[in-house]
């Protein structure tokens, strides 16, 4: 029996630790602004509007981040977000007349990137969550992995069932809390 819930231990732990290895999707996407359809590539972080490509880079988590935009000749463009407002500015070389304007390309990336870069961390979440509900749902076993191993033939009392099943509730609780704040 020892066997079984070790390794469910184990499969729940490599669970937690492989998902979500990134907050980011990889992926390419297109948004419409202005009439001009934009394809994002957050792979090669580039944003192409059909006739030129643009690399990005994306720095900081929501609510406050950077992006910076660099054209095909050379030259950037950058935004600077706060909790408050924020501010621009470009290289020399920038031209909003021969490419797109950087204003316009941060509200293409604005779209997805902000949101994916959030300050969840969904690892956290999954193993908040999974122990609470661990101690929730099988309140014996987390008390012998806890307390139980370390005794010959020990049994848990009534009140560390219950002071278990609570920690349960607490940590699913703070989970969601969490996985929504």
């Amino acid at each position: 029996m020892r066997k079984i819930y070790a390794v469910l231990l184990a499969l729940l732990l490599a669970a937690v630790l492989c998902t979500c290895s990134s907050a980011r999707k990889a992926g390419v996407y297109s948004v419409e602004k202005e009439g001009i359809t934009f394809t994002v590539d957050t792979e090669e972080n580039t944003v192409s509007d059909g006739t030129n490509t643009y690399h990005y880079v994306i720095s900081g988590r929501s609510p406050e981040y950077s992006i910076t935009i660099t054209y095909p000749n050379g030259s950037t463009y950058f935004w600077t977000q706060k909790e408050f407002g924020g501010n621009h500015g470009w290289s020399d070389g920038y031209d909003a007349e021969r490419y797109a304007d950087g204003r316009l390309l941060c509200e293409v990336l604005e779209e997805e990137a902000p949101a994916k870069s959030s300050s969840r961390n969904i690892r956290l979440n999954l193993l908040l969550g999974g122990i609470g509900a661990w101690n929730l749902f099988s309140p014996g076993t987390a008390w012998y992995l806890e307390y139980g191993w370390r005794y010959k033939d020990a049994e848990p009392s009534e009140a560390a069932l219950w002071t278990n099943r609570a920690v349960g509730v607490l940590l699913l609780g703070l989970a969601v809390i969490l996985f929504f704040v």
